[in-house]
């Protein structure tokens, strides 16, 4: 029985903070609806190089990607 309230008491829970950050988000779009006049900002250009696993000295650095930014976020109109 304790484990029936609890998981109601649970599923309560995150029900209402879903629509708590719902209302949010809306009133957030409505905001940003009658702002037309702020320019927007382009995204930005990115690209990733893969690089090899390597010793340097007593260190093992496993293999991974780099993320070069190319070319970075501006404003337009």
């Amino acid at each position: 029985m304790k484990i029936v309230i609890m998981l109601v008491i649970t599923v309560i829970g995150l029900s209402s903070c879903t629509t708590i950050n719902k209302n949010k988000m809306d009133s957030n779009k409505a905001i940003n609806k009658d702002d037309n006049k702020s320019p927007s900002l382009t995204a930005p250009k990115v690209s990733r190089v893969w690089v090899p696993d390597k010793i340097e000295g007593d260190k093992y650095i496993e293999g991974h990607y780099m993320w070069i930014l190319e070319k970075t976020t501006s404003w337009s109109q």
